[in-house]
């Protein structure tokens, strides 16, 4: 097999990016894209998915450092998702996904480069590449699988993909909770390799940061709430906080571990917690005596004591401080503490241990 194409960063590597190319498409496509990667931090390696099926586990052990994030494009995005549940990944990004066939194929190559490109850039690129693969656009792709993995996943999309309509690409990520979408105005197929190339770019980084860094850029607030913000989950009277659900996400990964301690990492990649926020977490699970830990080579996490003693009421006490918390006391304080009594009351009646079994119960129908 050819030797992939690897792009690194000048200092430590804060993850590794494999990309599958598409249809007619070869790893040397991906330059610009690997070297602004690089630039970023990340180490970028694309093989050539026309000499057989890359080994992408193989291909992430090769470069350990930071997270584990598999990239296609066209068929490859296709080829990405079928061996994302297979790669021990924490993040997956589909890049032009024919989930259908656009009205018609291009006639030529003038026509092809227009459905494939706005960048001119990259126009004359593919032009004047003799390894380029002109009408590989009508070979046939496999069939998707049917959903997506239980991983945090970007889609991005042309809004005027010619080859690839996004109309089923935004159903495929409405029902899937944990997909974001990023259509781009004006796009077409090869969306990575578009005109808005750069802010494609930007994107994947701010996506990537997410998964390893836990690095979120809020949005601001508005001056005068709306009727649609006076809806947002964050003004709900009772909010779970994403801290609470990664930390019963990680305990519930113990329990399966059982007596063998487990490390942050692996329990980020299993649960798709970002690995920053997991290792703070952690810490304070430790320090409220839910969880023990071990430092060396065998080191890691366990839990404290056995599931069916550990209440979800102690995990977010562990997290929070506190069931209910009130912005100042006033006249109706003692309807919130009410809601608090029941909220602490319902939480102490189910342990962690319920929790999981429920969770198996769910996953089995």
């Amino acid at each position: 097999m050819t030797e992939p194409m690897v792009w690194t960063p000048d200092a430590a590597s804060r993850g590794t990016v494999v990309v599958l190319h598409g249809r007619g498409e070869h790893p040397g496509v991906y330059q610009r894209l690997g070297r602004r990667l690089a630039s970023d931090g990340y180490t970028v390696v694309a093989p050539d998915r026309g000499h057989g099926e890359p080994d992408v586990a193989a291909l992430l052990d090769g470069h350990p450092a930071g997270t584990r994030l598999l990239l296609g494009v066209d068929s490859g995005a296709v080829q990405a998702w079928a061996l994302a549940a297979s790669a021990g990944l924490d993040g997956l990004v589909l890049a032009g996904l024919p989930l259908e066939s656009g009205a018609e194929l291009p006639g030529d190559r003038d026509a092809e480069l227009a459905a494939r490109t706005s960048c001119p850039v990259h126009r004359a690129l593919i032009t004047d590449d003799p390894g380029f693969g002109w009408g590989a656009l009508a070979d046939p792709v496999d069939t998707a699988p049917a959903a997506l993995p239980d991983l945090p996943t970007l889609i991005l999309h042309g809004d005027t993909d010619p080859i690839a309509p996004v109309a089923p690409v935004r159903l495929l990520a409405r029902r899937h909770p944990r997909a974001e979408l990023a259509v781009v105005k004006d796009g077409v197929h090869d969306v990575v390799n578009d005109q808005f190339h750069r802010s494609v770019a930007a994107r994947l980084v701010l996506f990537f940061e997410e998964i390893g860094k836990g690095a979120v850029i809020l949005p601001e607030p508005e001056a005068a709430p709306t009727a649609r913000s006076m809806r947002s989950r964050r003004s709900a009277p009772l909010h779970v906080s994403a801290r609470v659900d990664y930390a019963l996400r990680a305990v519930a990964e113990l329990i399966r571990a059982g007596t063998e301690p487990m490390r942050c990492e692996t329990i980020a990649r299993a649960r798709g917690i970002p690995l920053n926020s997991l290792v703070n977490l952690m810490v304070e699970l430790r320090r409220a005596g839910l969880v023990r830990s071990r430092r060396g080579c065998e080191g890691g996490y366990w839990l404290a004591r056995p599931a069916t003693e550990i209440t979800v009421a102690d995990v977010v006490r562990a997290i929070e401080g506190e069931i209910v918390s009130l912005h100042a006391d006033g006249p109706d304080s003692w309807l919130w503490h009410r809601l608090g009594q029941t909220v602490a009351e319902f939480l102490e009646g189910w342990t962690v241990g319920d929790v999981d079994a429920g969770q198996t119960r769910a996953a089995a129908r």
